[in-house]
């Protein structure tokens, strides 16, 4: 899964390309989603706030893939696989490591904040080239409506 997560951070879309017939990796992609939600609630740890990170997680996860499934499908009008796209939605979360740092109020927070934004902006847009063949500016298109259904899901959850 080490592997996995360092070829989906790298943005290697062959890796992401291979997620589309891979079964087995969704239950690495919610392990994935799990991981990536409750990193940030490590320095002011809590069961109950580590079991609302992970349900929040999931539920992000959840909205982002609908919200890019959807793009791809009703406005493009591409065929494919909602449960391949959260395999790849989750993989994409490796962007959300460096919100460990997010917790720090300050400049390195906003920093932080920023670089995920960017990479998750990224990780999906290469998600979307691997799955449903759109070039630029479609995929980007859909990346952003991936990356504003996780400003909704903060705003939300």
């Amino acid at each position: 899964m080490l592997a996995q997560m360092i070829r989906a951070g790298r943005l290697d879309r062959p890796f992401y390309e291979s997620l589309l017939f891979d079964q087995y990796a969704t239950g690495n992609a919610v392990v994935m989603i799990i991981i990536a939600g409750i990193l940030p609630q490590l320095w002011p740890f809590s069961l109950v706030g580590a079991a609302f990170a992970i349900l929040a997680s999931i539920l992000r996860a959840l909205l982002v893939t609908a919200a890019v499934w959807a793009a791809s499908v009703y406005i493009f009008k591409r065929h494919g696989n909602h449960r391949a796209t959260f395999r790849m939605v989750g993989f994409a979360n490796v962007a959300f490591f460096p919100l460990v740092l997010a917790g720090r109020p300050g400049l390195l927070g906003l920093v932080a904040l920023l670089i995920t934004a960017v990479w998750f902006f990224l990780a999906i847009r290469t998600a979307v080239g691997a799955q449903f063949d759109l070039e630029h500016p479609e995929n980007s298109f859909v990346a952003a409506t991936g990356l504003l259904g996780w400003y909704l899901s903060i705003i939300l959850f």
